[in-house]
C-alpha cells in the first residue's frame, strides 16, 4: 500500500512506471514481430531452395526432350532415305516389267521363250486331272496345238 500511497503523491514516478511499462510492451511487441518475420523469411528461403531444385530437374528434362528431338529427326531423315531408295527399285521394277511386257507375244508368252520340260509335265498332270485345254494352254504357255497333243495321249 505504501507504493500507492507514494505513486498517488507523486504523479511523476507514476508517468515514469507507465513510460517504462509502454516501453517494455512495445519492445516484446518488436521482438515478436522480428522473430515471426525470420520465420517468414526463413520459409520463403526455403521455398525459392525448392523452386531452384525443381528448375534444374525441368532444365534436366528439357535436355532430355531436346535430345530426342534430335535423335527423332535423324531417325526421320535416315527413313525418308530409304523410303526414296524403296521408290527408285520399285520405280526400276516397273520400267523393267514394262519392257518385259513390251517384248511378250500377243498370246502372253516371250516371243523367245520355249516352254521347259516341267510345263510339260504339270501340262500332263493337269490333263490327267481333267482340266479344259483352254486352262492348260494359259497356265503354262503352251500352243494349242502342245496341249491339243497331251491332251490325246494323257486324258
Amino acid at each position: 500500500m505504501a507504493i500507492f500511497n507514494t505513486l498517488a503523491n507523486n504523479p511523476q514516478l507514476t508517468l515514469l512506471i507507465l513510460l517504462v511499462m509502454l516501453s517494455l510492451l512495445a519492445l516484446v511487441t518488436s521482438l515478436a514481430a522480428l522473430l515471426l518475420e525470420r520465420q517468414g523469411s526463413q520459409l520463403l528461403l526455403q521455398r525459392l531452395s525448392d523452386l531452384g531444385y525443381q528448375l534444374l530437374e525441368q532444365q534436366e528434362d528439357y535436355k532430355k526432350i531436346e535430345m530426342q528431338q534430335i535423335l527423332a529427326a535423324k531417325h526421320q531423315r535416315s527413313t525418308d532415305q530409304v523410303l526414296q531408295d524403296i521408290y527408285g527399285l520399285i520405280d526400276a521394277n516397273n520400267q523393267k516389267l514394262d519392257r518385259i511386257k513390251d517384248q511378250a507375244s500377243p498370246n502372253g508368252a516371250l516371243s523367245t521363250q520355249v516352254p521347259s520340260q516341267s510345263n510339260y509335265e504339270h501340262a500332263i498332270r493337269m490333263a490327267k486331272e481333267g482340266l479344259p485345254g483352254e486352262k492348260i494352254q494359259h497356265l503354262c504357255g503352251l500352243t494349242e496345238g502342245e496341249v491339243t497333243l497331251i491332251l490325246d495321249l494323257h486324258q
